[in-house]
């Protein structure tokens, strides 16, 4: 009896269906009231864009952090030495209408944000197709056995042992995450399942 060993891979690649934007505010001052003052203009214009966003449905949610305020010591190129106030805080935001992402962006970064766009699937989506996808894997992981033991003059009998091995989707951003509406492409985002099995033969 001959045991074949070889992997299966199911892979399939989905148009993104949420973005979540990251907006960070950060006030430096030499006074510590003017950065909060700063800081806090800043945020609240950012939160209430969320709510906004929110309330029409084009998010589907938000979240808005707790601002801090820190100290920040620094040298110039003189080697003299400053000290700020730093107040910062972060506001998250989830799309649902992709449509919007470029021109949020820019409207945050024009609130004083620097942004950061992460892409992804829903949960309904991503579980569905990955169900799928493992009966994909572990019929091409049965094909290739079949294959090697065709070439070997015998055939498969049994499978011994799957395993599913540990594997990641991730984007492919393929245009600006920023930028006027028409330089943005949504990405595609790359669900995949490997297994790997041993397989008995006659």
């Amino acid at each position: 009896m001959t045991r074949i060993t070889v992997s299966g891979l199911g892979e399939r690649h989905l148009r993104a269906e949420r973005a979540t934007l990251t907006a960070t505010v950060a006030m430096a001052h030499p006074q510590r009231d003017q950065s909060m003052a700063l800081g806090e203009s800043a945020h609240a214009r950012i939160a209430e864009r969320a709510v906004v966003l929110r309330g029409t449905g084009a998010a589907t949610w938000h979240s808005i952090d707790v601002l801090t305020t820190r100290v920040r010591v620094w040298t110039d190129k003189d080697g003299a030495q400053h000290r700020d106030h730093v107040t910062s805080g972060t506001v998250r935001i989830k799309l649902g209408r992709l449509d919007l992402v470029a021109d949020v962006v820019a409207e945050l970064s024009a609130l004083g944000a620097t942004v950061s766009t992460a892409w992804a699937l829903t949960e309904a989506t991503r579980d569905g197709v990955t169900r799928e996808l493992r009966t994909a894997a572990v019929r091409d992981a049965r094909a290739k056995a079949d294959d090697f033991a065709a070439a070997l003059g015998v055939a498969v009998t049994d499978v011994a042992i799957l395993r599913e091995s540990p594997t990641s989707g991730s984007p492919a951003i393929r245009g600006s995450q920023g930028g006027a509406r028409e330089e943005l492409t949504v990405p595609e985002i790359t669900v995949a399942v490997a297994v790997s099995g041993e397989y008995d033969t006659n």
